[in-house]
């Protein structure tokens, strides 16, 4: 069984102990942590520490630092482009892009976007702790204010992808390395000045297949299958 993960951007241990509170001291509580558990403490930049819990008291958990590694980073680099859709299906693409590797997300708004992004960023940033933690990404994924389409095609990357449902090549002779930018459109689709506009800044049309996917499956899907692609 893994160990459960605990995340502090900035833990500060003292002779080897720390005090765990806020939003992640009330995780443990509802989890019932007891004395002499193991936990996971990471920071999001690869530095992992397990502990074990000396006392859960009312407003914090104290544990001790028993080891300490350093989580090497991929060798990949995986942007999702994320069209805004309805919020339920925008954050479940944020939860499964973390798990599936994702290292930068870039939501923006589409001509067919039928929602604003809204100020929803610490929200959003709450999801990727929590997928993180889940799926032991000890490396938080950097997640962008929202953008124009226009600035999100000026993001230079090696490999350039667009899914789209019409006029979509193979993924495998789109990609030329990392970083790898993908884009995934709104549920209306892209429109033709969007697909012009893309290619014009290097980008290949890519096609995943004849059925047409939901927004946040063809962000799952296209995000694994490039990283499968370029070897990991």
């Amino acid at each position: 069984m893994s160990l459960r993960s605990v995340y502090l951007p900035e833990p500060a241990f003292e002779n080897d102990r720390l005090s765990i509170t806020g939003e992640e001291h009330r995780h443990l509580t509802v989890a019932r942590a007891e004395r002499d558990e193991l936990l996971e403490v990471f920071d999001g930049t690869g530095n992992v520490w397990r502990v074990s819990v000396e006392s859960v008291r009312k407003h914090e958990t104290v544990v001790k630092m028993r080891e300490s590694r350093t989580v090497p980073r991929g060798s990949i680099e995986l942007i999702l482009g994320m069209a805004m859709i309805r919020i339920a299906a925008f954050e479940l693409a944020l939860e499964k892009a973390v798990e599936v590797g994702v290292t930068r997300i870039v939501p923006f708004t589409a001509s067919r976007s039928n929602l604003a992004p809204g100020k929803r960023h610490d929200r959003w940033l709450r999801i990727l702790i929590e997928a993180a933690k889940q799926s032991k990404r000890y490396y938080l994924p950097a997640l962008d204010e929202p953008m124009t389409l226009e600035q999100v095609l000026s993001i230079p990357a090696a490999s350039k992808i667009i899914f789209a449902e019409r006029d979509g090549g193979p993924l495998k002779s789109a990609l030329a390395g990392s970083p790898a930018l993908y884009l995934i459109g709104p549920e209306g689709g892209w429109s033709d000045q969007e697909l012009a506009a893309a290619r014009e800044q290097g980008f290949h049309t890519v096609s995943l297949g004849a059925v047409i996917l939901k927004a946040e499956t063809a962000a799952i899907v296209g995000g694994s299958l490039i990283r499968y692609e370029l070897g990991e």
